[in-house]
C-alpha cells in the first residue's frame, strides 16, 4: 500500500504548460539601489501627508515599494536621532483595541 506521502510524489506538478514539468514564478527582489535625493523630497512630503502610513507613502513615491520605504524611514529616524533633531520623528500610531480572551 501507498502512502499518502508516496502518492503525492507521483502526482503531477501544478506548473506545468503542455505537459512540461515547470518551476513555480519566484517573485523579482527589488533592485536595492540608493534613494535618489528626489525620491527622498517626495518621502519626506508623503511622511508629513501620511504619517507612518507605508502603503500611502510608497504610493507617492512612485518608486519604492512599501518594505523599501519602511527600512528607509527607520535609517531616516535614526539619522534624525543622531543629529539632535530626534522631536521630528512623530510619535507612533496607538495599537488598535486587542480582542477579548474567551474562556
Amino acid at each position: 500500500r501507498q502512502t499518502a506521502m508516496a502518492r503525492k510524489k507521483q502526482s503531477r506538478p501544478k506548473w506545468s504548460v503542455l505537459g512540461v514539468a515547470r518551476a513555480p514564478l519566484k517573485k523579482k527582489k527589488a533592485p536595492n539601489l540608493p534613494w535618489m535625493p528626489d525620491e527622498h523630497e517626495r518621502f519626506v512630503a508623503a511622511f508629513t501627508l501620511y504619517p507612518r502610513k507605508w502603503t500611502k507613502i510608497a504610493e507617492y513615491v512612485g518608486t519604492r515599494t512599501k518594505t523599501q520605504v519602511c527600512s528607509h524611514a527607520t535609517n531616516y529616524f535614526k539619522q534624525l536621532e543622531r543629529e539632535g533633531k530626534a522631536d521630528l520623528i512623530p510619535p507612533k500610531r496607538k495599537p488598535g483595541p486587542q480582542p477579548k480572551d474567551r474562556m
